[in-house]
């Protein structure tokens, strides 16, 4: 999986001695292999635990045995912020060479430094992964492109390759090797497998050493189950529902996936604060930079006098520290794994993905109106605090049709973030899947279409958007959504404006820049168009351009890159870049929208 700064390193492993050293026996005369499994089984850390151990023994005297190479490897982490047509860039800045580097150059610099090439965790992107693979199997002996030599002018020339996967790419010189879940005995003789839910933000780990399996296993894995079977029927339930939160989350997401009619978000808030006395939960953040009582709930005011660095009650009347910031919490992997098992045993896990699924539907729309607020610095920190779980509402297989409008509802709520906070690529990609997945003829469907069109005109892909907005406009008029086919305009007048047609832009742009919207909150409002009608207008010949004076207040928009929304002019604070990198004070977030 992709690895992040806020990622632990990978831990060591246990039980899988055999699969170690099968693995190692297999890389040593395989020029490609893959390694496959269910979801947080232990791929990516048994691969990156036999290859680290590979580059370690080769300093020592007579090199390894086996014959692994020892040179290190190089690794690109698929599953998150690489997209299928930037994958052989990332593994070019990878391995410190040019983002445009050949495929072929990339596997002669590889083979003559005795690099291994790691493609981790590749499902989003096997197309592009498998055409990167067969690519860099051209490679011949002494690092010259040779097609004819095969893969064992591959092998020769130490070029080895790598893929983790939950199924094979299918190519010819494919070796597979299947990594399967160790099994977890709890309470009654029942048998756990360790199964985590997609998406999740790390591999199950599976201990450390070559020996019998050491206590830090029974910690990490026996320990959850046995916890499990010891705490209170609701409290079981809520660690089983919060299992399928792949980050870490607040209180109030953790009420809204875990809140049923057999469990309230009153209850739900109480048990938090019991499964983090009983170390099931793990503190993330605490509020204002003071540890909270271990059997506080998670709402609560923190103790005064608990400092993060003394675990001892003190007895000072020191005033705690506030902050609008809520706690965060987090379920380790093997409490993940252990709480998703009981949740699929008791046959829950699709109606608590589809509340996953709500609440960041919620948060998303939450995301957009703070937009269009007067600081966009919280829209920003919001969405990167609730990442993870955005992604994985995005990706995550629909159950049916309204389970795949609502994922669309989220892409479209997220505008901003494809359109001004440089992740166009991303966006596109997930409207494009998203439209396959939900055909039905909706209004939300009609927007989607508009905001693919757009991201498709920013990136100058002029035919794909033409298409896309056509489509949004027939949508939106069966929808009598005026608000979309006043941003199909401003959209079709931006492409008038890049095939050089002053005329036909500023007729596309007035309409847009003259109409008030209904839902002021997705979407840029008038003031870009108003912005744009200007240019349109000063690009035509000065006897066409009769057109009246700009609105009062334009100048100043359009100096200041303020936005109108509909209700009122909102001025931006500053850079987007700046904003994401710097520490947020103020507001974390407002209320919470149903």
């Amino acid at each position: 999986m992709s690895a992040r700064a806020e990622d632990p390193p990978p831990p060591g492993i246990a039980g899988r001695v055999a699969e170690r050293s099968a693995l190692r026996g297999l890389l040593a005369r395989t020029p490609l292999v893959t390694v496959t499994g269910p979801a947080n089984v232990g791929k990516s850390t048994l691969v990156r635990t036999v290859l680290e151990e590979a580059a370690q023994d080769a300093g020592r005297p007579g090199g390894r045995p086996d014959g692994l190479p020892g040179g290190g490897f190089v690794r690109v982490g698929c599953r998150e912020d690489v997209d299928a047509a930037g994958v052989t860039a990332a593994l070019n800045r990878a391995a410190g060479l040019p983002y445009d580097t050949p495929p072929q150059t990339l596997a002669v610099h590889c083979a003559r430094r005795g690099l291994t090439v790691l493609l981790d965790d590749c499902d989003p992107v096997a197309g592009a992964c498998g055409w990167l693979v067969r690519q860099l199997l051209r490679v011949g002996v002494g690092g010259s492109f040779r097609p004819e030599a095969g893969t064992g002018a591959v092998l020769a020339a130490g070029l080895r390759i790598v893929v983790t996967a939950r199924q094979p790419l299918g190519l010819g010189a494919e070796r597979v090797f299947a990594v399967r879940p160790l099994p977890v005995a709890w309470g009654g003789g029942t048998t756990l497998f360790a199964l985590s839910a997609p998406s999740a933000p790390f591999d199950m780990p599976c201990g450390a050493g070559d020996g019998p399996l050491p206590a830090s296993y029974d910690v990490a894995v026996r320990a959850p189950a046995a916890a499990l079977g010891a705490c209170s029927p609701a409290d079981r339930l809520v660690w089983a529902r919060l299992s399928v939160l792949p980050g870490d989350f607040d209180g109030w997401l953790a009420g809204c996936v875990a809140g049923r009619s057999d469990v309230s978000a009153q209850e739900a808030a109480a048990a938090l604060g019991r499964l983090l006395s009983a170390s099931v939960l793990a503190l993330v953040r605490v509020r204002g930079g003071v540890r909270q009582a271990p059997d506080a709930a998670p709402g609560a005011r923190p103790s005064p006098g608990l400092d993060p660095a003394d675990t001892s009650v003190a007895t000072t009347a020191a005033p705690p520290l506030q902050s609008p910031h809520p706690p965060r919490y987090r379920l380790p992997a093997a409490v993940r794994a252990v709480g998703l098992a009981h949740l699929r045993a008791a046959g829950e896990e699709a109606a608590t993905l589809r509340a996953f699924r709500t609440a960041c539907a919620a948060l998303a729309a939450e995301a957009q109106i703070a937009w269009q607020g007067s600081d966009r610095r919280v829209a920003v920190h919001l969405a990167e605090t609730e990442r993870h779980h955005l992604h994985a509402a995005l990706t995550l297989p629909p159950q049916d049709a309204e389970d795949a409008l609502t994922a669309l509802d989220i892409a479209v709520s997220l505008w901003f973030r494809w359109a001004a906070c440089g992740r166009r690529d991303e966006g596109r990609a997930h409207l494009a899947r998203l439209l396959r997945q939900s055909r039905g003829d909706t209004a939300v469907r009609a927007r989607a279409l508009w905001l693919a069109g757009w991201l498709a005109a920013q990136d100058h892909a002029h035919r794909t958007a033409e298409s896309l907005l056509d489509r949004a406009g027939r949508a939106a008029a069966r929808h009598a959504d005026p608000d979309t086919l006043a941003r199909v305009a401003h959209a079709r007048g931006l492409l008038a404006l890049r095939r050089a047609d002053p005329r036909t832009a500023a007729a596309h742009l007035r309409r847009a820049a003259e109409h008030t919207y209904q839902d002021a909150w997705y979407g840029p409002g008038p003031a870009h168009s108003q912005v744009l009608l200007a240019v349109a207008l000063a690009a035509q010949e000065p006897r066409e351009a009769s057109a009246p004076a700009p609105p009062p207040g334009l100048a100043s928009v359009a100096a200041t890159g303020a936005t109108t929304t509909g209700r009122g002019t909102v001025t931006p604070p500053s850079a987007h870049g700046e904003a994401r990198g710097s520490p947020f004070s103020g507001t974390h977030r407002g209320l919470h929208l149903s």
